[in-house]
């Protein structure tokens, strides 16, 4: 499985990123040796993840991502585990985290990989809790914005549905004048 669509929608799932690697992808187009088939180009990745390389060299310098080697040919190489990294830097975006956003969730890549089951736990909790508190304030926003809105609709159907209208069908009354102008 790829990465998003940046043009579909996205099912948001809760996003964890593990240290052990499980997708499976294709191999390589460019190997420069048989061991390297194994990994994606940076290009393989951004096809894979509907991206661009620009894009993936942007995380690399935020230290989102990183190459897990370079191959002979120095090209930088990518395993799976890649994959589901730069598929939780979408989903994230898509839930309007900023980068550094997402690098305070995920940590910096640069950082070691070597944690306990419990870091990885206290670590994935962490970025769990940060996710639902901003899905919470995200949710109260909206609630928000719908109130306003049922607000304007009660406007509309109270005050401006019965207001009278001059000759050119226009509203006679200023307040509903100025209303409909900032609306329409």
């Amino acid at each position: 499985m790829g990465c998003p669509k940046n043009n579909r929608p996205i099912k948001y799932e809760v996003i964890v990123v593990s240290t052990e690697a499980s997708a499976s992808i294709a191999p390589s187009r460019t190997p420069s040796s048989a061991e390297d088939s194994e990994y994606l180009t940076i290009g393989a990745l951004a096809k894979l993840c509907d991206l661009t390389v620009r894009t993936l060299r942007y995380y690399e310098e935020m230290d989102l991502i990183g190459p897990v080697k370079r191959s002979s040919g120095k090209y930088r190489l990518y395993n799976p585990h890649s994959v589901k990294r730069v598929q939780a830097i979408v989903a994230l975006q898509g839930l309007n985290f900023s980068l550094e956003q997402i690098l305070a969730v995920l940590g910096p890549y640069s950082v070691s990989r070597n944690y306990t089951k419990a870091e990885q736990v206290a670590q994935t909790q962490q970025s769990l809790n940060q996710q639902k508190t901003f899905i919470h304030e995200k949710i109260g926003q909206l609630q928000q914005m719908n109130q306003d809105i049922e607000a304007r609709l009660q406007m509309l159907d109270t005050v401006c549905h019965p207001c009278l209208e001059d000759a050119s069908g226009q509203p006679v009354c200023r307040e509903c004048r100025s209303y409909l102008e900032v609306h329409h």
